[in-house]
């Protein structure tokens, strides 16, 4: 059996969209959980005097930090479950008529793995 789920999110005043991708998959015994989620973010928004004054204003941008990424890992060892997570953090610029605009978004792609409810018995040797 396998389940897809989409959503689609905007703000009313549309400085916020989050979109939300999840699917399940049952395979055998064990059951896949996969969620896909990217958050947009409105964070400021400059009006210039005129287009050509974007470079300079970009050159004396303040920096904002870097691409952040972040993966973890984890087990459970008492279900034999286990769990991905993949997050990437970061902003970039758009350019709109004369109005420089600082979008921030959050990438992330998590995987859960849940092992079947009774552990599997080990073959006697």
């Amino acid at each position: 059996m396998r389940e897809i789920v989409v959503r689609n999110l905007t703000s009313t005043d549309w400085l916020k969209r989050d979109c939300v991708v999840t699917e399940s998959m049952q395979q055998g015994d064990y059951t896949t959980k996969v969620l896909r989620r990217c958050t947009y973010r409105v964070e400021s928004q400059t009006l210039l005097p005129s287009t050509e004054d974007s470079i300079a204003w970009a050159r004396n941008l303040d920096p904002t930090p870097p691409r952040q990424v972040f993966v973890t890992k984890d087990l459970d060892p008492d279900t034999g479950g286990e769990r991905v997570v993949y997050k990437v953090l970061g902003h970039f610029y758009v350019v709109w008529g004369r109005t420089v605009v600082c979008v921030g978004y959050r990438h992330i792609l998590s995987m859960d793995i849940d092992a079947p409810d009774e552990p599997l018995s080990e073959m006697d040797g």
